[in-house]
């Protein structure tokens, strides 16, 4: 039998069988001992990819510790027990904690002989749902638990059921993937992993509730800044939250957008989102309503995308939008209103037409008030406002 492990069981810098892989935030994996030598030498970036690493952070990647393990297993190589375990923190596992893992274990196999049975096979979707709604409650207990479900393979068996055909299975699924990415060190795995792909697929084809679920996944797990670029980069995943935006409802849009506003942090992101049309659907939900807190979202994500040049063009082509604006300056929230204004700034400044636009609209009176008494953030960008709003008046354009 070869006993020769897969490359990517190697770390890339020792070229040997990892027995601990973690993930740095560029998101490559390494062996902790080797990349922990590394970072001690004082280097500062990925030895693979050679991006700068402005955090230090390990992150242990569970999935691969998993596949690393079962092939050690198979071939009766001695694998070293890393340091950091399923065991609870500062101790070995307690009597609950066998337990616990024993659940796990059987919950695991449950998924795996009964995942791939004939759909129609009532006894089987039985079995799967019941462990599905079994790992969904036990991702809600706490930390510890969490991060035994994903060292126990569950990631890998869970992500084919969010489009297994049954509804309740797929809620489940979505749900227990939510609460297992809000453990920061399940967030660059469960994206490693592929969880990405899934996620995406469930939020195109699934249940109101799975796609809403999903979003708020999505939200969850681009908190590290590598998966906002990931996730970004797929295909259909701004696109898929867009859609949310517009045929959801209430809950469903409120965290489409939030997902879009936590992704939209990185520049490639904003352009995605005002190429799927996220434009017209976001100033859609300002314009004719009561501007209270429900508006400030919206608003911020469209001060966003008003900072890059598709986004203002997106921006200004919409009908009646500097009446709009200037209603939320009337009318809106203290925070709707700074983003009203820095939108405004982001248009005005970059674009004379816009600035006659605003002073026809009114806009002057109100970002008056801004430069007098606004917050630090609001102030410049008011200034600027106010200097190009004059800059149209003195050149005489608009008259």
């Amino acid at each position: 039998m070869d006993c020769r492990p897969p490359d990517d069981f190697r770390c890339p810098i020792s070229l040997e069988l990892m027995s601990d892989p973690v993930i740095l935030c560029t998101g490559q994996t390494y062996d902790r001992s080797s990349i922990q030598r590394w970072l001690a030498s004082g280097k500062r970036i990925c030895p693979n990819t050679t991006m700068p690493l402005d955090d230090t952070k390990l992150i242990p990647n569970y999935a691969l510790r998993s596949l690393i393990s079962q092939w050690a297993q198979t071939h009766g190589v001695d694998l070293k027990r890393p340091a950091a375990s399923v065991s609870p923190p500062g101790g070995r596992p307690n009597a609950h904690g066998h337990e616990t893992l024993k659940t796990l274990e059987a919950l695991v196999k449950t998924l795996a002989n009964n995942r791939n049975q004939n759909r129609q096979n009532s006894s089987c979707i039985s079995f799967v749902r019941d462990a599905v709604r079994e790992i969904r409650t036990l991702a809600k207990q706490n930390r510890e638990t969490r991060l035994r479900l994903v060292e126990a393979g569950v990631v890998a068996k869970m992500l084919p059921l969010l489009s297994c055909g049954d509804r309740q299975t797929e809620e489940n699924a979505m749900v227990a993937l939510f609460r297992l990415s809000l453990e920061d060190d399940n967030k660059v795995g469960l994206v490693a992993e592929g969880a990405v792909d899934a996620i995406v697929n469930a939020l195109k084809h699934g249940s109101l509730e799975t796609r809403t679920t999903a979003a708020v996944t999505l939200t969850s797990l681009a908190m590290v800044d590598v998966n906002k670029a990931t996730i970004g980069s797929h295909s259909d995943a701004i696109g898929a939250l867009v859609k949310l935006l517009a045929e959801g409802d209430f809950r469903s849009r409120k965290e489409a957008t939030t997902a879009l506003y936590s992704l939209c942090f990185y520049n490639d992101n904003k352009r995605r989102a005002v190429m799927s049309g996220a434009v017209p659907l976001l100033l859609d939900s300002v314009t004719g309503v009561v501007l209270n807190e429900t508006a400030e979202r919206p608003l911020g994500l469209l001060n966003m995308l008003a900072t890059v040049s598709e986004g203002r063009y997106a921006i200004a082509l919409q009908k009646g939008v500097m009446g709009t604006l200037t209603r939320v300056l009337s009318e809106g929230t203290f925070r709707s209103k700074e983003h009203a204004v820095s939108i405004l700034s982001s248009l005005c400044c970059n674009s004379k037409q816009r600035a006659v636009e605003g002073r026809q609209a009114g806009v002057m009176e109100h970002c008056k008030k801004f430069v007098e008494d606004g917050t630090a953030r609001t102030k410049p960008k008011a200034s600027a406002l106010m200097k190009a709003l004059e800059e149209s008046a003195s050149n005489g354009m608009g008259n």
